[in-house]
């Protein structure tokens, strides 16, 4: 009976050894990618160096020297945050998530397809004005600087687990999800329509109190604002 004790008291001793393990380890390769919110980072792609602050909610702040800058740093702060998800919305756009999904998408796929959002987003692209196209070539210039120079574990583990190496960004991404979001955001057309015709017919005033807007005293997600410390990320010019 003593050696059936000790027996398995030794067998919980490994098993929690090997716990704290699995799990430290876990722990290490989940924190592996985190972004990087101090120091300094040479990057190709602003013309001066970006600041990129985070307040005490962790939301970044940028700062730049110009226009396009700041953008390459939204860029460059997307990528760090949420980049599985980008990753995961281009592929709506595109109508590519049965490429690791498997077959239980195709018919998502097909029907993305043949909604035509990525026809229309490279359409949007070949038509839109030099300023514009500048813009987002900054946005996309600096998703790709994150890209670019991250891989393996200081990736978010979704592209370790389905297998998936990230491609670098291009500006019809940027516009085939835009599309993506407009077209779901557009779910209350019949409510602005509703609005339209009752204004027609009674006022604003009185279509206004019918179907009020959200309220100027209406709760709201970060009240009084967050407080913005110094110190930060700086992206500064160079880098491979």
């Amino acid at each position: 009976m003593r050696l059936l004790l000790r027996i398995l008291r030794w067998v919980l001793v490994v098993l929690v050894v090997l716990l704290l393990v699995v799990g430290g380890g876990g722990y290490l390769w989940l924190r592996g990618a985190l972004p990087q919110t101090s120091g300094s980072i040479k990057v190709q792609g602003p013309s001066a160096p970006v600041e990129i602050v985070r307040d005490s909610d962790a939301v970044p702040h940028i700062r730049a020297q110009s226009e396009t800058d700041a953008l390459f740093g939204l860029g460059y702060v997307h990528a760090q945050d949420r980049l599985w998800q980008m990753e995961f919305q281009r592929r709506i756009g595109n109508a590519r998530l049965s490429e690791f999904a498997g077959p239980s998408q195709l018919d998502t796929d097909k029907f993305l397809r043949t909604l035509g959002v990525a026809r229309a987003a490279k359409t949007a692209w070949a038509s839109m004005g030099p300023e514009a196209r500048t813009l987002i070539e900054a946005y996309v210039a600096g998703v790709n600087a994150f890209v670019s120079t991250h891989s393996g574990r200081a990736l978010p583990v979704e592209f370790t687990i389905l297998g998936i190496t990230p491609e670098p960004w291009r500006p019809e991404d940027v516009l085939a999800w835009s599309k993506m979001m407009a077209w779901d955001l557009g779910g209350n057309w019949s409510n602005e329509l509703m609005f339209a015709h009752l204004a027609a017919k009674l006022g604003l005033e009185q279509a206004a109190a019918l179907m009020p807007a959200y309220t100027a005293d209406g709760p709201l997600i970060l009240p009084g604002g967050s407080a913005v410390g110094d110190g930060g990320l700086e992206l500064g010019v160079g880098g491979r």
